[in-house]
């Protein structure tokens, strides 16, 4: 008969817990083992034997965040209306976020020090974009982007609801029926210019 494990699921969850208030409010320079330890009434060696070090701790906050956006985008079922379509999309994007608001800076890369996420958990974040893509290479295939392209307008979508995330996590769009109302006009106006030809160069 194998050995009990010393550290469970429970444990693992008060860690990550802890590191993502430590990292939402004193950056990762707060996130160190002991520090995680001692707040989750535990042991180092809990963080040791279950994350491997606080770089591991910090691979499963980004895994955890990564995981949440993947779920949300790809629950979003295809539309034949654009509009109908990447408005959800960019809601998916605002619900997740606002599931993790503690893991949304870790989430978009460089706001901790040395840690980038690299293959299967960049992958894994990568398949959000992903499903924005697949939908606007749909549109854009049915007519509905003319002069576009859809990897270009992901790109720019992808630029817009980060800042509008941003801005709302930090309280700039007001309580969360305003901020909704604000991303849903936003995005209505962008998509309804993608349904346009872009301009001539000057």
């Amino acid at each position: 008969m194998g050995r009990p494990r010393e550290h469970d699921e429970q444990t693992r969850r008060a860690l990550l817990a802890v590191a993502g208030d430590l990292l939402a409010s004193e950056g990762s320079a707060g996130v160190s083992v002991r520090r995680v330890s001692q707040e989750a009434q535990t042991t180092t060696r809990a963080v040791y034997s279950l994350f491997g070090d606080k770089e591991g701790l910090l691979r499963a906050l980004y895994q955890q965040a990564a995981e949440t956006m993947r779920r949300h985008h790809e629950a979003v079922p295809e539309h034949d209306d654009p509009l109908v379509e990447i408005t959800a999309l960019a809601l998916a994007y605002r619900t997740a976020a606002r599931e993790e608001p503690n893991l949304y800076g870790l989430f978009m890369s460089g706001s901790v020090p040395g840690f980038r996420p690299v293959g299967d958990d960049a992958r894994l974040a990568r398949r959000s974009l992903a499903r924005v893509v697949q939908a606007l290479q749909r549109f854009a295939d049915a007519g509905e982007l003319p002069g576009r392209d859809p990897r270009l307008v992901g790109q720019q979508l992808w630029g817009l609801v980060h800042g509008l995330a941003t801005l709302e996590l930090q309280g700039h769009l007001g309580p969360s029926d305003q901020a909704e109302a604000r991303w849903r006009d936003a995005v209505l106006a962008t998509v309804t210019g993608y349904r346009q030809p872009p301009p001539a160069p000057q």
